[in-house]
Formats: C-alpha cells, structure tokens, sequence
C-alpha cells in the first residue's frame, strides 16, 4: 500500500515521464525527413569531338553525421526516393547523365540514367539502408565542345527522402 504522502511524488515522476517521451522520444518515431545537398560539378577537359572519347564531369553529394538529427541519430533508416536537379555543360555535346546511388560506407554504386538540364524523382533506390555515409554521385560524359576545358552552367542538387 503506498501512503498518501508517496502521491505526489509518482505524480510528477509519470509528469517527468510523460514530458520526456513528448519531447525526445516522439522525435524518434519513424517520420518522413528530407535532407538536400547542391553542388555544381567539376569543369570537363574535352580531348577529341568523337563519340569515341568523353570528358567526364562529377558532382559528389554526401550525408555527413550532421545532416542527420541527434534524436534519431542511432535508429535505422530507409531511403524513400531521392528528387534529383541537373545542370548541362552548355559548350559540349552528346552530354549523357547518370546519377548513382552508394549506400553507407560502402564502395557499390548502383546508376540510373538521367538527363542533362532536368530534374525529376528516382524510386529505384527504395527500401536501401540510408544513414551518414551515403552519396549520390552524378556523372556527366561529355563527347566534345568548344573551348577544350568547359565549364558547367550550374549546379546538380539532390534530395534524400528517408524515415
């Protein structure tokens, strides 16, 4: 039997636990997120106009441990879709595009052709492990231009939608 002087105290216990579960591990409930990240890629040296030899320009775009938040930062995740934007190299030609995805801390990448100039939503990547550590590479091969060194006209961004 508890004793009537005892109540107050399990009262604010179960206050202070209530608390706790409503502000930090609510957080932790499996909830849609998005992480973005924008980078433009690396300028391309053309040495021939063929559609033997290309040029190929990169943007590399990581997770870092900060991206993801404290609260969840432990839990396991998964990868939802991953919107893509792209860029184009405006004096080349015969410009090809892929976007490949590499999981945590892996060195496998899995591509999927995508088109220059465009954006557009990639859910082939669904139900994969997603945390700090995974990446989004997307290439640009580029099979000739004019001046020999081009120069890209933007940026290649990407959005990772996870719970």
């Amino acid at each position: 039997m508890v004793s009537l002087n005892a109540w107050p105290r399990i009262i604010r216990a179960r206050k202070f636990y209530l608390f706790f579960w409503v502000f930090f591990a609510s957080d932790s409930i499996a909830q849609e997120r998005s992480i973005t990240k924008i980078k433009a890629p690396n300028p391309i040296l053309v040495l021939s106009n063929s559609d033997t030899v290309a040029g190929v320009g990169f943007a590399r775009l990581h997770v870092f441990t900060a991206d993801i938040p404290a609260a969840i930062f432990a839990d396991s995740k998964q990868l939802m879709e991953i919107q893509w934007s792209t860029t184009y190299y405006p004096q080349g030609f015969g410009e090809e595009v892929k976007l490949c995805y590499t999981r945590p801390y892996s060195t496998e990448e899995s591509c999927r052709a995508i088109y220059p100039n465009s954006s557009g939503t990639l859910f082939d990547f669904n139900a994969q492990a997603f945390d700090h550590g995974a990446y989004v590479t997307i290439y640009h091969r580029v099979y000739g231009g004019t001046p020999r060194y081009i120069q890209p006209a933007g940026v290649d961004s990407v959005t990772f939608r996870y719970r």
